[in-house]
């Protein structure tokens, strides 16, 4: 309706437009390569910034000194804008590495306080019975900590890899990697080519849609219904 209105291609395209851009660029010899570095890029800031987060999440729960010194990175971590994060990646590191980082900083104290939750918020009664029975460190770990841990990043799992993913693209964008979406992007507008730019953004909308559905079958794996 808008684009009947508007009768700009630039401004706002058609469906019919927008619906020929995706095929384009579903044609484009690169196309595959540009999918895969973008989402190799978000599977390892996530993955990176999900072992850190357990990591240090575990030890805020056993040390206060460690709890306290987070406290005001965390804030620092919230509180700066996503452009000067890039900005300054741009500035420290190679255009390869930026889309990363960015992704990494902005989805750490996410998955950090919620793991860091999920471990102080299990029932204290159930660890001084393991200390009563005497159980094994070990099996306190594996049978009670783990499936808090793995039972809470489950929830946030869908909405931190979206998260991740969008902050990848929008570090591409600035810092122009070889073959990646925010790459492509940032050319479509360069050129003025509006119906280009809709059929990434639906392109990435589709790429969220197949993580949604990645997310849902983890939990599914891990049978997070008997944690709940």
């Amino acid at each position: 309706i808008l684009s009947r209105y508007i009768n700009n291609e630039v401004i706002f395209p058609s469906i019919s437009n927008t619906f020929f851009s995706i095929v384009e660029i579903m044609k484009e010899p690169f196309f595959l390569i540009i999918i895969k570095n973008t989402l190799l890029r978000t599977f390892i800031g996530f993955s990176i910034s999900l072992t850190i987060a357990i990591a240090i999440g575990v030890l805020s729960s056993i040390s206060k000194i460690a709890y306290n010194f987070m406290i005001p990175i965390l804030k620092f971590l919230n509180s700066i804008p996503t452009i000067a994060i890039i900005l300054l990646a741009l500035i420290w590191l190679n255009n390869e590495l930026v889309p990363m980082f960015v992704g990494f900083i902005m989805v750490f104290p996410i998955l950090y306080e919620n793991i860091l939750n999920s471990i102080l918020d299990v029932d204290k009664d159930i660890i001084q019975m393991a200390k009563l029975y005497r159980v094994k460190k070990a099996r306190v770990i594996k049978d009670i900590y783990m499936p808090s841990i793995i039972y809470s990043i489950s929830k946030i799992f869908n909405s931190a890899i979206g998260i991740n993913l969008k902050m990848v693209i929008a570090g591409e964008v600035l810092s122009q990697p070889k073959y990646s979406i925010g790459s492509s992007l940032q050319l479509k507008r360069m050129y003025l080519n509006t119906s280009g730019v809709f059929a990434w953004i639906i392109l990435i909308i589709l790429l969220s849609r197949v993580f949604d559905l990645i997310g849902n079958v983890i939990k599914y794996s891990l049978g997070n219904d008997r944690w709940m």
